[in-house]
């Protein structure tokens, strides 16, 4: 009997064993996407005079040779995945101009074609031109060494670029470098995010001459009049809506609904990216088009030094990307895929198959580690543990200016709940260690140059940052995390929203990204500017995002007049012969000039910041541009016992888009004797 029992025991386990491996096969059968890896061999071959093709038995990619531009791309029941109808719809461009000169796009079209590298696994080919000075005024001063890589059973396209400029050549400004697809029109599902997906409108929907669109404030926004699908009517188009900072633009694209094709732009490293997390870029927008922004004055303007002058030697290498197609039978699944396969590309880099001098692998890179902590005498007797501080490394400057810095390289990371954080896959050269935490005001900079050899790991051990105190807090509106976030920030207006999400749903959080808040400061305040009353308004409901425009987390902005925004608050004793000190903190500033009053409207301003800002975060639907931080003496002689009122005046008037947005603010008592 127990010889029985054991051995119905031993078949039900063996049942149940082989029920758990089929619901596991068939589990993930529904999840893998339907890639077909084919074991054809890799071939790279030209076709004709004119064009290079490489097929992996998954794409097969058309160059157009010697230029390097990307004319076709087929895959699955594609042809092409790209617009046929464009002739550019695959390709590098870079906007410069000499001083003085107009602005001008280059294609960085190559002149000859190598084969850098050919295996029965890899294949990595280069276009590449050397600058002449005869070319000068036609072509950016650049010698371009356009790659493009592929390999076996992967289902998409390696790209990167080495750019270099030599001493002596002409100064030029380069504002902006990217790699532009134009696709197939059938790819009509964008997704940028998990919650950030959706059909979209097509380029032909923004037609404003056939009426199907209305033009608005500016050539990028339209409104949609009569869209094909009826459900876009009435709705804003304009392609900032869909920006994202680059610490969280890892993966975006478009998906084919009918032939569930997804089209996606990878970025596995920020490194070679501009102006440290925070920095906007655009992502997807209505083409279909998808971007990779290596370089742009979005979200931060002429503030970045984007002059390279004749005595200046550079090179930078931007990428490699990865251009990754997919095919699933819905767009969760083919989304998820991408998510999957971004995931894939972060944990393989720095990539082992690069094949350039100008890429140092794993090891030839090195790395930092230490251990963020804050000193705030007046939060805490004891240092805090920097607790989800931002630490990178960026080219050598003062404290903050990784956040205009676009020339180099940077590497960042975020420290845990203990402030330890390690930054690793650093190339070789000489950078400064910059920290910023939300909670504390202003930039830490470590005090030497860290100098990156390969294989070396540096340890800072524990650092400090002391963030800028000189009293107590006496109030305090908003939070310092160098975004208007928390601040109010109102409905837009019903005749120009926009559904950002999937099943056109809406969502509070990203009002924001709205068209038109610019206009709904003077609708809520048609006749009297913004009265905080601390100890009883709410920053929440009662702090606009912006400021004169936008003045800021509070938005402070009327086109018809200067703004004046008033802050009451309530002392009960002053000493008349200490300096208390008002810190205000900035997220963004387009061509403000803000002033800084005590008591008396009319009175001489105690403070002016001058024109300030260029970032256009407000007319981009940012939340910041920019951060800012000003610290201003108050002399007790200026307050009194019982109510007080700082005056915040914008007066510039050169438009719609003019103000700043406040990220914090707090008034400090005279240090302690």
């Amino acid at each position: 009997m127990a010889k029985k029992l054991i051995a119905l025991a031993f078949t039900l386990i063996i049942l149940f064993a082989v029920l758990i491996a089929i619901i596991v096969f068939i589990v993930h059968s529904i999840a893998k996407p339907e890639q077909k890896l084919a074991s054809g061999r890799l071939t790279l071959k030209k076709v004709g005079p004119n064009q290079v093709v490489v097929d992996n038995g998954i794409i097969q990619v058309t160059f157009s040779s010697p230029q390097g531009l990307i004319t076709g791309i087929k895959y699955k029941g594609f042809d092409n995945v790209l617009n046929n109808k464009i002739k550019n719809r695959g390709y590098w461009d870079v906007m410069w101009y000499e001083p003085g000169q107009e602005q001008l796009i280059d294609l960085l079209e190559g002149v000859k074609f190598n084969v850098i590298n050919q295996t029965s696994e890899h294949v990595e080919i280069s276009f590449s031109r050397a600058w002449k000075i005869s070319q000068r005024g036609s072509l950016v001063p650049l010698n371009v060494d356009k790659r493009y890589i592929i390999r076996r059973g992967v289902s998409g396209i390696y790209v990167y670029a080495v750019l270099e400029k030599l001493k002596g050549w002409p100064t030029v400004d380069m504002d902006q470098t990217r790699i532009v697809f134009k696709l197939n029109t059938k790819f009509d599902f964008m997704a940028i995010s998990d919650q950030q997906q959706k059909i979209m409108p097509s380029e032909i929907d923004r037609d404003i001459t056939n009426k199907r669109a209305k033009p608005l404030a500016y050539k990028e926004a339209v409104r949609l009049i009569n869209p094909q699908n009826r459900i876009f009517k009435g709705q804003v188009d304009d392609k900032y809506m869909y920006s994202m900072e680059n610490k969280d633009n890892k993966v975006h694209g478009w998906i084919s609904s009918d032939q569930r094709v997804g089209f996606w732009m990878i970025t596995p490293s920020d490194e070679f990216r501009v102006c440290g997390p925070p920095k906007q870029e655009l992502t997807s927008h209505v083409g279909p088009t998808t971007l990779s922004m290596f370089t742009s004055l979005h979200y931060a303007g002429k503030d970045m030094n984007t002059t390279y002058t004749s005595m200046e030697p550079w090179k930078k290498v931007y990428g490699p990307v990865f251009v990754y197609l997919n095919s699933a039978s819905s767009p969760n699944r083919l989304w998820t895929d991408a998510k999957r396969q971004m995931v894939a590309e972060v944990h393989s880099w720095p990539y082992d198959f690069v094949k350039s001098v100008d890429y140092p692998l794993h090891q030839q890179r090195g790395t930092v580690k230490g251990q963020f902590f804050v000193m705030d005498r007046y939060i805490s007797k004891s240092k805090l543990f920097g607790k989800f501080a931002f630490v990178g490394l960026a080219m050598p400057g003062k404290a903050g200016s990784w956040q205009t810095e676009n020339k180099g390289y940077q590497f960042w990371t975020t420290a845990d709940r203990m402030g330890i954080f390690t930054i690793t896959n650093v190339r070789p050269g000489s950078y400064n260690l910059y920290a910023w935490v939300s909670g504390h005001i202003g930039d830490y900079k470590y005090e030497r140059d860290i100098t990156i050899t390969p294989g070396r790991e540096i340890d800072v051990g524990a650092i400090l940052y002391e963030p800028p105190r000189i009293g107590a807090t006496l109030w305090e509106i908003g939070k310092p995390d160098r975004t208007a976030a928390e601040f109010y920030i109102p409905d837009p207006d019903p005749t120009l929203s926009t559904k950002l999400y999937l099943n056109n749903s809406y969502q509070p959080q990203d009002r924001f990204r709205q068209y038109g808040l610019w206009d709904r400061y003077t609708a809520l305040y048609p006749r009297n500017d913004l009265v905080y009353i601390v100890g009883v308004s709410d920053y929440k409901k009662d702090w606009f995002k912006g400021c004169i425009y936008f003045q800021g987390k509070l938005l402070f902005f009327s086109p018809r007049h200067t703004t004046t925004w008033q802050i009451v608050f309530r002392l009960k004793a002053v000493i008349k012969t200490g300096n208390y000190t008002f810190r205000m903190a900035l997220a963004a500033a387009t061509t403000a000039n803000l002033s800084v009053r005590i008591n008396v409207p009319t009175s001489k301003p105690i403070f002016m910041i001058g024109l300030i800002g260029q970032d256009n975060a407000i007319a981009r639907h940012g939340i910041h541009g920019l951060y800012n931080l000003y610290d201003i003496n108050v002399g007790g002689n200026l307050l009194r016992v019982g109510n007080n009122t700082i005056f915040l005046t914008q007066d510039r008037r050169w438009g719609s888009f003019t103000g700043v947005m406040y990220d914090y603010l707090r008034l400090e008592s005279p240090p302690e004797v």
